[in-house]
């Protein structure tokens, strides 16, 4: 059994979330649309209260079953989330996976998806016996690509027609983090 917080601070929390938190899920995402909907499909005005609470009912799924694990970071404070990062696109047989982020538009700017990252490539290396982790970043995210610069991750190179955005194929900088990169 995995321990449910992989990060705590005064400000912060990582944890996974559950059923009830679906509309403090939806009210991050709606919250942030004009943002991360640039890069991210499932990421627009469709998005509905109810995507949310299934989301969150996926995750608990696909954590059961080994295959993916996702995590909301919440504000100890408000208690509202901030953002969110996973682990997907897990391949056991050679211990490898993706990392996934975003955060809600009102909370950039304050390292938090640096943070999430680390915590998340910790847990993935220490819980879960990975041994290389990838963040894909469309072409021209900056942003996302400076998080995993700030997280230790290693730059591969840009890769042709890596990821899809609403039909059509995108360029994507390719980063890897393996347990050496990660400070101790």
């Amino acid at each position: 059994m995995f321990s449910r917080q992989i990060y705590q601070d005064a400000n912060l929390e990582i944890r996974f979330p559950n059923e009830l938190e679906a509309p403090l899920h939806f009210d991050a995402i709606r919250t942030s649309i004009p943002e991360i909907g640039i890069w991210e499909s499932w990421c627009s005005e469709n998005y509905c209260l109810e995507d949310s609470r299934q989301y969150l009912i996926d995750s608990y799924v696909k954590r059961q079953r080994g295959q993916e694990y996702r995590f909301c970071l919440f504000e100890r404070d408000s208690g509202k989330i901030v953002g969110s990062v996973a682990i997907n696109r897990i391949v056991p047989e050679y211990k490898t996976a993706n990392i996934g982020y975003w955060i809600r538009s009102d909370s950039t700017g304050r390292s938090l998806a640096v943070i999430a990252v680390k915590a998340i490539a910790r847990f993935a290396f220490d819980e879960l016996g990975m041994t290389r982790l990838e963040i894909v970043a469309m072409s021209g995210n900056l942003r996302s690509c400076r998080v995993a610069e700030k997280s230790g991750a290693v730059a591969e190179g840009l890769h042709r027609n890596r990821l899809y955005l609403r039909g059509q194929p995108r360029n994507a900088w390719v980063y890897s983090l393996i347990p050496g990169d990660l400070p101790q």
